[in-house]
């Protein structure tokens, strides 16, 4: 080894002892000692024998090349470490701006979510009927009787509700029957939609206020003719039920009865029926009155066998035909069917009249359904808008 070389490892031994020495004499307690021992440490550059004498005073010590190494791993390790801290928090709060923003997005996306699948409701103005008009009407013992007016204005066309003039979607005419006789389920069925007529039965205690606020809502009006069924007389539609055992003038005294019950509808529909309706002599009559007043006929079509609605198209009488009920069986699963097969109907025939009674579930299960029927793309309309629309039976 050089002179130079090995001086410059004994300076080196050197400050490493000191070093030592004065971090042993950090650790010590402060105190002055009484008898103070001052060392001198001689270090002969010029020697190689002296340096090697001068090595074992420093042997319980590191050399300053150890230290320095150790010093700079400690140093290294705490600046690592301090740099994970440093990298940890920032992370903690990258994560935390991170969730944040995912909550932010999280509500943001459910609102959108809320948006389309609840649609704002839209509110319908409720679009008042045509008053009903003196000049279509006949004042008689048994009431006002609507009547063919001047220049041929008929109450079917006068009266009806509206719909659109132009649409190509296939049509469904909702009509609720039996109305009247229960005051909820009346008011019930008046917050229906205005698209769907509304039939009064004859017998009803407050029919000229609750049909006003029926059409004042916006809904076409029929009116329920009691007609002989089949299980007559245990099955009985009333006081004034058209019956086949009956004349001609008893029958149209009974129905002029039952048309001055009250004003404003556009037609009449068949309740019960399935004897008389089925029997052509005593219907002709009654079907040629009705065209005679400017009015037009429903059949419910309560049998198969019923020759209304072909007997309606030999006269020119206005006639619609019910393709099913509802609530033939008054549960919400068989409803749900029921409109299900309408739908299919309107869809493969272009028009379908479906008719429902002012039953709870029935009248809940429509509410439900109409907005369904426009977004599947079938036009609920008065049962007017079918009139003569409808293939034969």
């Amino acid at each position: 080894m050089s002179p130079p070389a090995f001086a410059a490892v004994l300076l080196a031994l050197a400050i490493g002892g000191v070093l030592a020495w004065l971090a042993l004499s950090a650790d010590k307690p402060a105190e002055t000692p009484k008898d103070e021992t001052k060392s001198t440490l001689t270090v002969e550059l010029g020697d190689q024998e002296s340096g090697a004498a001068e090595a074992p005073a420093v042997e319980a010590e590191a050399p300053e090349g150890e230290q320095g190494e150790a010093a700079e791993v400690e140093t290294a390790g705490e600046a690592e470490a301090e740099e994970k801290v440093v990298a940890v928090a920032t992370k903690e709060k990258e994560t935390e701006k991170e969730e944040k923003k995912e909550e932010k997005a999280g509500e943001q996306t459910e609102s959108v979510e809320i948006t389309l699948v609840r649609p704002p409701v839209e509110v319908e103005e409720d679009i008042a009927l045509a008053l009903p008009e003196a000049a279509l009407l006949q004042e008689t013992t048994r009431g006002a009787l609507p009547i063919i007016g001047p220049e041929g204005r008929e109450a079917w066309r006068v009266y009806a509700g509206k719909a659109s003039a132009t649409s190509n979607l296939p049509r469904m005419a909702v009509i609720i029957s039996g109305l009247g006789l229960s005051t909820d389920a009346t008011l019930s069925a008046i917050k229906l939609g205005k698209e769907v007529t509304l039939s009064f039965t004859a017998y009803g205690a407050d029919l000229e206020a609750e049909v006003a606020a029926a059409r004042a809502a916006g809904h076409e009006v029929l009116l329920d003719l009691p007609m002989e069924p089949i299980s007559y007389p245990a099955d009985d539609p009333g006081p004034h039920t058209l019956l086949t055992s009956l004349n001609t003038s008893d029958n149209m005294a009974r129905l002029e009865w039952l048309l001055g019950r009250f004003k404003g509808y556009v037609g009449v529909i068949n309740h019960m029926g399935s004897r008389f309706t089925a029997a052509r002599e005593p219907l002709r009559p009654i079907l040629q009155a009705l065209k005679e007043r400017g009015l037009m006929f429903v059949d419910s079509r309560s049998t198969n066998r019923s020759v209304a609605a072909g007997m309606a198209k030999q006269i020119k009488l206005p006639r619609a035909i019910n393709d099913g009920f509802l609530d033939h069986e008054p549960t919400r699963g068989a409803i749900d069917q029921s409109f299900a097969a309408a739908e299919s109907d309107a869809r493969e025939s272009g028009a379908a009249v479906v008719v429902a009674r002012p039953f709870p579930v029935s009248l809940e299960r429509i509410a439900a359904w109409l907005p369904m029927l426009k977004s599947r793309g079938i036009e609920v309309v008065p049962v007017s808008a079918l009139a003569d629309k409808q293939a034969d039976r």
